[in-house]
């Protein structure tokens, strides 16, 4: 009996067939799948919960620590036809919502499974070098590619006007946790080869009528500066949303550059100001803001073993809420370096009427057991740029201490901690001055 097993096993093939592309005319070319495991343990003091609740309108929940599991999974196809067409279709959890966190091992109708993006794309469409993608997608600006993105991440962030109050209340201009669905159509086109020109229109909020869909519409240019320097040039109007049917425009410039041979050295820096009208019943309101975020990083230290840099940033805040004028940046950011002021995930959001000085030092990567470690330590002191009612400016000191471990090139370990102190916001809103959080989690990329 074992024998004939034994035959019938080895006459098998042990390799499946091999995939070939479809018989039908409009059939894939090419099919690659990927995908994305983010898991992580969340420990966080009451205040955060607390302080977040307090400044987005809702009564707070009761004292004492948060602790939960988390994370983000998704699964994504690329696909290719003929004649240079293309599209992507990606699954995604949310971790957060309207404010909210949605951690696993609750009730399983919150893990619910989203359109991250959908879209379908066409190279050389009706004239060489351009490019055109339609569908659900992520619109996403970097100054530099190893930064976060100060000004807009569709797909990342919560709805432009969310935090508009012109009424005034105790803290102005915050805004909601949240992720929106951005749908719309993208040109791509490169004039020549050391500049790409970008130009969009994206459905963020669907309101019912075309007046109030929240739509941002744009264009961007990047193009190198010789060797060593990158520039980038954006403009972007914003319109339509529940009762604001006036547009906001905003206009920004970056430029991003290395000296000397080894490229030790690096200077970054980004500009924005925006205007516009917001029509609010019973008069409209006058935007008048401006961002900046500009730093510096040096890379020569030990065999680039270890790195500093230092970095200055600031979104303007609304000195008289309520009035017809209102200075506070608005965007779609994706800054998360900090985990208490600037998480969207787990902290309080607080990215606009905020100044942030940092300094940031990184060390590795060392080699553990034939792994490698990466030391990183930020150090930010916040600040209200308009005063907070009854609490000041002082939003505090912010340490954040991570270890991270890559496994190997598809897997890493990090673990993240993060105390904010000598808060007099926080003092105000939550009868605390300090904060604290921890998070440990594993990232998958395949």
């Amino acid at each position: 009996m074992l024998a004939l097993l034994a035959l019938v096993l080895w006459s098998q093939d042990p390799q499946p067939p091999p995939v070939t592309a479809g018989s039908e005319s409009g059939s894939a070319l090419r099919l690659q799948v990927t995908g994305h495991m983010d898991l992580h343990y969340v420990n966080r003091s009451g205040q955060i919960d607390a302080a977040g609740a307090t400044l987005n309108g809702v009564p707070p929940p009761g004292n004492g620590s948060q602790n939960f599991w988390a994370g983000r999974l998704s699964l994504r196809t690329d696909l290719e036809v003929k004649d240079l067409v293309s599209g992507v279709l990606e699954l995604e959890n949310r971790s957060f919502e309207s404010g909210m966190n949605k951690p696993f091992g609750t009730n399983p109708t919150q893990s619910v499974v989203q359109i991250k993006q959908g879209y379908l794309q066409v190279d050389d469409f009706l004239v060489s070098r351009l490019a055109l993608r339609l569908g659900v997608q992520d619109v996403t600006f970097r100054n530099r590619p190893q930064d976060e993105a100060f000004f807009m991440d569709l797909g990342e962030s919560e709805g432009f006007y969310r935090g508009f109050q012109p009424a005034g209340s105790f803290i102005a201009n915050t805004v909601d946790r949240d992720i929106t669905q951005p749908v719309g159509v993208r040109f791509f086109c490169s004039p020549v080869e050391i500049m790409t020109v970008q130009a969009f229109w994206m459905v963020v909020g669907e309101g019912g009528g075309t007046a109030h869909d929240e739509s941002v519409y744009g264009i961007v240019a990047n193009s190198l500066l010789g060797e060593n320097w990158s520039a980038w040039l954006l403009f972007a109007g914003v319109s339509g949303g529940s009762n604001r049917l006036g547009a906001i425009e905003t206009v920004g410039l970056g430029l991003d550059g290395y000296f000397f041979d080894d490229k030790a050295v690096e200077v970054f820096v980004e500009g924005y100001v925006q205007a516009g009208t917001m029509q609010h019943a019973p008069a409209g309101v006058h935007k008048e803001a401006y961002a900046f975020n500009l730093g510096a990083r040096y890379l020569g230290f030990f065999d680039r073993k270890l790195w500093i840099e230092a970095a200055l940033a600031r979104r303007s805040g609304d000195r008289h809420p309520g009035d017809d004028h209102d200075q506070a940046f608005q965007s779609y950011e994706n800054v998360n370096r900090f985990l208490i002021m600037e998480s969207s995930e787990f902290g309080l959001d607080v990215d606009t009427n905020v100044t942030s000085t940092r300094l940031t030092v990184g060390a590795g990567p060392f080699d553990v057991s034939g792994r490698a470690l990466r030391i990183q330590l930020d150090v930010g002191r916040f600040a209200a740029v308009a005063p907070v009612a009854g609490s000041g400016r002082q939003w505090g000191v912010e340490s954040d201490l991570s270890l991270t471990l890559a496994y190997n090139s598809s897997l890493s370990f990090q673990l993240k901690g993060a105390l904010l102190g000598d808060s007099a916001v926080l003092k105000r809103l939550v009868d605390e001055n300090h904060a604290w959080l921890i998070v440990f989690g594993a990232d998958l990329k395949f």
